[in-house]
């Protein structure tokens, strides 16, 4: 999204043919893509390869395609004799620490993307004046240089404050402590406003070190350090200082002569020693100058305003160097611009870099000449010299010929011959033979005139130092240059239809053998010596010819033909077996448009499309053709454009391959392609969950663990390969482990969904690579969607315990009921023993004893007597047992009922006056058998007690219901009696027992003489 703009504003290629100084090209990039403001403070790096901008007005984060920003405010205030500028510093664990405006110190934890502010550090919580600038020594010690003339030695591990610094004494009161910077010898050097400071913080003392002492009060800005261990430091007004790894004592860098001095008055706001060692100075007002010891040169860079490519503002503000070796210059005004060796990998001629009326784009051929000048045939503007070597450049518009048809300055096809003549094609305008020299035409060829057609698309050297021209109607002519056409050859049958004879490419099979590539046709074969056109059989070129494959270019290599088409891909043709196969964008050809081919010494072939240059390295067979055999490159490396043009392609005689586009001309030695030294890491800058974007999603880089409910099973990714010279070529392969079985090729997408995830454990990993099964870097992201409670662990650990529970209640249940059933059987049989069966032994007895006083009448209807009382009680008995038995009665108002039938039976045959009360609440409860029956024994003993013992006249019975609880008060007038006397009869022990065997409670009021109160409370189960 973000448009680098890339440029050799002189040409590279030349200048390196040529041993001389190589300048830079730089691409720059500002308010207008997107950076928060124009003016870049600080620049730094994180652990993870992102790149960190500040400006007045925010910090940006950069991953290469796009800008994110954070609302944070830095200083900026530059003079030429100090200045106060926010800085970034990278930190451990994810950490980066600011200095925002006003001096304040804050720190970004970027795995949440929190900021903090630091107002006071150790343990005693010690407050932080104005904080001026930061050193993060990789023991984790943070060195904190103030305003106030302090410089803090701050352990972050312990939050202890190890030392504090004050530099009053040593370099006057009014100092401010500008820069800090620690050497590979682990000497802490501290630049103020003046002088400088060395420490040896290992045993904490400090010594005053003098830069030239016929001066004083040298203000310092910045130091770094090379690869030879020599210091730099620069300087408000006083230029460059260098202090070698042998000497003591820093001196003044002026650079190595005349042509290659550097100003002794510099105001140097940033100095960095690059890995390759060179010196880059970035001063105020001054532009840059990068010192390169090694050849003893100073090359010097300032804006130019006719060049967008050049450094963007001549104030620079600070220089850092990235991961993979790239430069970046922060401007105050100009944004940012940025270098890579990568970037100068390209020379272009645009309309840039070339005089205002020299025609240069639509480029349509290319050839050099004798002397190595470029002669570009353009598509409407003429005919082009460019001597970059004398800087000459001229565009010729030549007269037409008799009879042209259409614009006249439409050149086509180039080629020079070994005289030197520059043989020019037109679209339109016939052949022209043009002296290299003196520029103007020695002969023309048009229709008429020795050649059969106005419009020569291509050439090809023949012998006798003739050429073949391939013509759009007139077939292949050879031509020579003073007798004009020698033979024309016009494409033969093959399948009675009508002969088209558009020549698109030429291309030499072997030394008796011409490969004639038709527009629409496909291809023939001429042999030169017979003069014979023959044709092979090959199905698969006769399928695209019938699809109508247009032809664009060609190359042989044996024993492949390789053919370039217009929208079809790349054809490979095997001439000894026939095998012919088509690559397209899905093996990984950039595009399927083929304008240009052109091979190199190292076995590679070159291919200019519409989505810029492709190197293709040929595999061993057809069948391994994949993305690994293709490396694009694009206008972010230093093409013209992405879209190239018919014919304009060219390889010059020291090997150097010049395409043209639509905005001019791309040249370059392919041996000096400089790629990347390092795989490139690419980083998760997203994470989309059901089509929301998650919470700080932008710290997603920095996790490596997310977590999510079931329900949000619907996630993306984008993720960038950190790479800042183009990030877009790359090829990304992910897989997500747990769902997919194997890597997939997403291209150059950065971007994937997944959908409906069951719940479970995954890994995504993503790389940037050429082949799913490199070395290249892999980042990974552990991804744990929880599954719904009722599918978790625990969820299902609880349900097999409670259907344990279950079960055991059930046979629980089961076996209370079985022991309860037993129970019931056992009092039953009890009950029958005890009360019927004592009964019939009673009656026995009593019949036994009635039959020995048979004949004493009295006797005997005493005992009958008895066993009429003992039958009845027995009948009685068992009426009792099956009445606590019987379902129909578990009602409560059963059981009144029933001790209302009772005492009925029992008081009116005594003639005892009675009133019974009742509660009409009964309906609404029931008891248990058990529960049913002790109520009702309990009530019948009382009644029984009173008809035997009381000799009462009156009785008075109330039962009600009270607070789930049964209450029964039975109150008589007969004699008491004195309720401490010990007795052997069990009415009143049974009645307690019955009682307290449901938790209820037994109440015995008597006074001998005044009658008996019996209250009963029993609770309702």
């Amino acid at each position: 999204m973000r448009k680098w703009i890339l440029i050799s504003y002189l040409l590279l290629m030349q200048f390196v043919g040529l041993g001389q100084r190589v300048p830079f090209s730089f691409r720059n990039m500002s308010i207008n893509e997107g950076l928060s403001q124009s003016s870049v403070i600080d620049i730094a790096t994180d652990d993870a390869g992102f790149l960190w901008l500040a400006t007045q007005d925010g910090l940006n984060r950069y991953d290469g395609r796009e800008l994110v920003i954070f609302k944070k405010n830095f200083d900026d205030i530059t003079t030429t004799t100090g200045s106060r500028l926010g800085k970034i510093v990278n930190g451990l664990n994810n950490t980066l620490w600011l200095i925002t405006s006003g001096g304040r110190l804050e720190k970004l934890n970027l795995y949440n993307e929190t900021f903090t502010p630091v107002r006071t550090i150790g343990a005693d919580k010690t407050e932080l004046p104005p904080v001026s600038c930061l050193f993060h020594d990789r023991n984790n010690t943070l060195w904190i240089g103030t305003e106030s003339k302090s410089l803090y030695q701050y352990d972050l591990t312990t939050n202890k404050i190890v030392f504090v610094y004050d530099f009053s004494d040593v370099l006057g009161p009014k100092n401010i402590i500008q820069y800090v910077y620690k050497d590979s010898d682990q000497m802490i050097w501290v630049l103020t406003n003046n002088g400088y400071s060395q420490l040896y913080p290992q045993v904490g003392t400090s010594s005053l070190g003098s830069l030239i002492p016929s001066e004083k009060g040298t203000s310092f800005s910045t130091m770094d350090e090379d690869c030879h261990k020599n210091l730099w430091i620069g300087s408000y007004g006083k230029g460059l200082f260098i202090k070698k790894a042998a000497e003591q004592r820093f001196s003044p860098f002026i650079g190595y002569g005349d042509e290659n001095s550097l100003p002794a008055n510099l105001v140097i706001e940033s100095v960095k020693a690059a890995a390759d060692g060179q010196i880059w100075v970035g001063t105020y007002g001054n532009g840059l100058y990068v010192i390169n010891p090694a050849n003893a040169t100073v090359t010097h860079y300032v804006n130019n305003k006719k060049d967008p490519f050049s450094v963007s503002y001549n104030d620079i503000l600070s220089i850092k160097q990235d991961k993979h070796g790239g430069i970046w210059i922060g401007t105050d005004g100009g944004g940012v611009s940025h270098y890579d060796k990568r970037l100068n990998n390209f020379a272009q001629l645009t309309s840039n870099n070339v005089p205002e009326d020299i025609s240069i784009e639509q480029v349509r051929a290319i050839t050099t000449d004798r002397q190595g000048a470029y002669w570009i045939g353009t598509s409407s503007t003429g005919l082009t010299f460019a001597d970059m070597r004398n800087n000459i450049f001229k565009t010729f518009h030549y007269p037409p010929a008799p009879n042209a048809q259409g614009n006249y300055d439409r050149v086509v096809s180039l080629y020079t011959d070994g005289q030197g003549d520059i043989w020019v094609g037109t679209q339109g305008n016939g052949l022209l033979v043009v002296d290299a020299v003196s520029k103007k035409v020695k002969t023309r060829f048009y229709p008429g005139h020795y050649i059969p057609d106005h419009t020569i698309w291509c050439m090809l050297p023949a012998t006798n130092n003739q050429v073949w021209a391939g013509t759009r109607n007139g077939g292949l002519c050879l031509m020579d240059k003073q007798k004009g056409l020698i033979r024309n050859y016009n494409a033969i049958s093959t399948d009675n239809q009508t002969l088209e004879n558009n020549v698109r490419f030429l291309t030499r099979i072997n030394d008796t053998t011409l490969c004639i590539g038709f527009e629409k046709r496909g291809i023939q074969f001429l042999n030169t010596q017979t003069g014979k056109l023959f044709t092979t059989q090959n199905s698969t070129l006769d399928s695209l010819i019938t699809h109508e494959a247009i032809f664009k270019c060609g190359w042989y290599r044996q024993p492949l033909l390789w053919i370039g088409t217009l929208g079809r891909g790349l054809i490979a043709c095997n001439l000894n077996t026939g095998e012919t196969r088509l690559i397209n964008d899905e093996q990984g050809l950039p595009n399927n448009t083929v304008y240009g081919m052109l091979p190199d010494e190292q076995g590679f072939l070159w291919l200019s499309t519409n989505k810029g240059i492709c190197r293709f390295t040929p595999p061993a067979s057809l069948k391994e053709v994949g993305r690994s055999s293709f490396t694009a490159y694009l206008v972010e490396d230093g093409l013209q454009s992405n879209e190239f043009n018919t014919g304009a392609y060219h390889k010059a005689a020291n090997g150097m391959l010049l395409f043209g586009g639509i905005k001019g001309l791309t040249f370059f030695q392919p041996g000096q392609i400089a790629l990347a030294s390092q795989p490139a890491h690419v980083v998760i800058t997203q994470v989309m969950v059901n089509n929301q974007p998650l919470g700080n999603d932008t710290g997603i880089a920095y996790k490596k663990f997310l977590r999510l409910p079931y329900r949000q099973n619907e996630v993306s990714f984008s993720f960038a390969a950190l790479d800042f010279v183009s990030p877009r070529r790359f090829n990304y392969y992910y897989q997500l482990s747990g769902h997919d079985n194997q890597w997939i090729d997403a291209g150059n997408r950065n971007y994937v969904a997944y959908t409906n995830l069951p719940p479970g454990r995954y890994a995504f990993k993503v790389k940037a690579a050429q082949q799913p099964f490199d070395n290249s870097p892999v980042t990974t992201l552990s991804i744990q969607i929880d599954p719904p409670y009722w599918r978790t662990a625990w969820f299902i650990l609880l349900c097999v315990l409670l259907l344990v529970g279950i079960l055991y209640a059930v046979y629980r249940y089961r076996i209370n009921q079985l022991l309860r059933l037993q129970k019931v059987r056992n009092r039953i049989a009890t009950d029958l023993h005890d009360d019927i069966g004592t009964t019939l032994t009673n009656i026995s007895i009593l019949s036994e004893l009635s039959k020995k006083s048979v004949l004493q009448k009295e006797d005997a209807s005493t005992f009958l007597d008895r066993i009429a009382e003992e039958v009845h009680n027995s009948s009685q008995a068992l009426d009792d047992i099956v009445w606590s038995i019987n379902t129909r009665n578990d009602t409560l108002a059963q059981t009144v009922a029933r001790m209302r039938r009772y005492a009925a039976e029992v008081f009116d045959a005594a003639n005892i006056c009675y009133y019974l009360q009742l509660d009409e609440q009964f309906e609404r409860y029931k008891l248990n058998m058990e529960q049913r029956r002790d109520c009702f024994l309990i009530f019948k003993e009382t009644i029984n007690n009173i008809y035997k013992h009381a000799n009462a006249k009156q009785v008075q019975i109330k039962v009600w219901i009270e607070k789930g609880h049964l209450h029964m008060s039975i109150n008589d007038d007969g004699k008491g009696f004195d309720t401490n006397t010990v007795t052997h009869r069990n009415g009143i022990k049974n009645i307690h027992n019955r009682a307290e065997k449901w938790k209820g409670r037994i109440t015995l009021k008597s006074v001998p003489g005044k009658g008996t109160l019996t209250q009963v409370s029993i609770p309702l189960s």
